[in-house]
């Protein structure tokens, strides 16, 4: 038609997936704070130079830092949530028409590359955070926290069922040799009235937690909580540096059954792994104050600051804590003022029994305080090495060991919540420890590179200089006096 205006359809559009994708956005930050080439060359060996090509490992690497960084749990929905989003396709380096690897590429990777590859890739991590200043190492707050296992409770079958178990050959023969001897067994040793251990003839029942097995996940253990009901679980130490970061430097997975003492040489020594020199003073509560963690840090000349609980006397009486200790007369003097001296030495248990005179405390008026009951004479065990366990209880006593524990519960407390909360950790992801590590590697380093990303948007916008520069103003108008110049805060 004359007059007419046709449209013509625009066959070619064009689409900038870099221009789609804000410049605040937190995958450009994540980008911009650290650079994963440093993948590569961890996982090289378990890759092949022949055969088809496969998906970049920092790809895979990717995947995972948004699948904790925004709390998905289920491999499945992350590619497919990597598939619609185009920041997260700008952030792994697909353009618009090309597939985003199936979610079993990320379980089949797992599986190959083990804990080391995850172990090196957390401690490459800390190492950044420590170049760009955001790690002391000097100061370390140590903490545990539970985690459900992926398994229910109605998984729950009885160990010796649930895995039986031939023994070993030689074992075996042993046994059969030990049950045909003709020899007879001699009598037992009758009591004198000694203070050794008596013979029993029933023998200890095991816990509860050794005697049930999951058979979804073999590794986790029973716990109960305080209402009664029990659930399998998972313990996790963590190990924060006390600088203003709060970096995590170490983490480790564990049993549940496992005392928090037990884990303090392993932590100290992953944390000097990382940063290659040891820590100066390690902060913990109660759970760790043991003579063997106290030596554990002595041995590594780390100060301890382990909170101590006075346990009352299991006979009931005056604590421990009551009785003062003379070490130049090695001798104890109660709280009446008698001298307790030397009665025996256990040398299974690595400690000495003191107490006074035989029959001294039938006379004192404080005897129904101090050792009511039909025990006649008070008695004190005291550790060969309990030295060095009243120089840490005396440490926490100073106010500097008080700050150190008012601040191990904000910086622990919190770190524990956002591991929680923010990252689903309270549940485990995988089964068996070594996946359930694997996500507490994955996870304290999102929780590092989101220091890392807020650190260094501080410093690209000039926050950090401007507070400096308002500093030396402020000290240029009103310095400070000449008593408070050059001093630190105690934490």
């Amino acid at each position: 038609m004359m007059g007419s205006k046709e449209v013509e359809p625009k066959l070619y559009y064009s689409f900038s997936l870099d221009a789609a994708v804000p410049t605040n956005h937190v995958v450009r930050r994540l980008a911009a704070a650290v650079d994963l080439g440093f993948v590569r060359p961890l996982v090289a060996k378990y890759y092949s130079h022949t055969g088809q090509p496969s998906v970049d490992p920092v790809v895979l690497f990717k995947l995972w830092m948004l699948g904790y960084l925004f709390n998905i749990r289920s491999e499945r929905r992350l590619c497919e949530e990597a598939g619609l989003n185009l920041a997260w396709r700008w952030f792994l380096g697909y353009e618009l028409d090309e597939p985003i690897p199936d979610h079993s590429v990320l379980t089949k990777s797992r599986r190959r590359f083990g804990v080391q590859v995850y172990e090196r890739f957390f401690q490459r991590i800390v190492e950044v955070c420590e170049q760009r200043g955001l790690v002391e190492g000097d100061v370390l707050y140590l903490d545990s926290t539970l985690s459900d296992a992926n398994a229910a409770r109605d998984t729950l079958r009885s160990r010796a069922i649930a895995e039986p178990r031939l023994p070993e050959p030689a074992q075996y023969v042993r046994d059969l040799f030990l049950v045909n001897d003709p020899t007879p067994e001699p009598e037992p040793p009758r009591d004198k009235g000694g203070t050794g251990p008596k013979p029993s003839s029933h023998k200890v029942k095991p816990a509860l937690r050794r005697s049930l097995v999951s058979t979804t996940d073999p590794d986790a253990e029973v716990q109960t909580r305080h209402n009664g009901r029990s659930r399998l679980v998972y313990k996790t130490q963590v190990l924060v540096d006390g600088g203003r970061a709060n970096i995590i430097t170490a983490i480790s997975v564990g049993a549940a059954g496992d005392s928090d003492a037990s884990s303090v040489a392993v932590m100290l020594d992953k944390h000097a792994k990382t940063l290659r020199r040891p820590a100066r003073e390690l902060v913990g509560d109660s759970g760790y104050c043991s003579e063997a963690a106290i030596r554990e840090c002595v041995a590594r000349q780390v100060v301890p600051t382990l909170n101590y609980r006075r346990r009352a006397n299991a006979t009931g009486g005056f604590p421990k804590e009551a009785f003062l200790f003379d070490a130049e007369r090695d001798l104890y003097i109660c709280p009446a003022g008698l001298e307790m001296h030397r009665v025996a030495e256990n040398f299974s248990l690595g400690n000495t029994r003191y107490g006074p005179r035989f029959g001294s405390c039938a006379k004192c008026a404080l005897k129904p305080q101090c050792c009511p009951g039909s025990q006649r004479d008070r008695k004190i065990d005291r550790s060969w090495g309990a030295d060095v366990v009243d120089q840490a209880h005396e440490r926490i006593t100073t106010r500097i060991g008080r700050a150190r524990l008012r601040r191990r519960q904000i910086v622990s407390e919190r770190m524990m919540a956002e591991l929680k909360t923010k990252h689903g950790f309270e549940r485990a992801q995988f089964r068996r420890r070594a996946s359930v590590q694997i996500q507490a590697l994955l996870t304290a380093a999102v929780v590092n590179l989101k220091q890392l990303m807020k650190r260094s948007d501080e410093a690209q916008s000039g926050w950090a200089v401007w507070m400096e520069a308002l500093a030396t103003a402020c000290h240029l108008a009103r310095p400070w006096p000449a008593a408070l110049q050059g001093k630190q805060p105690a934490w």
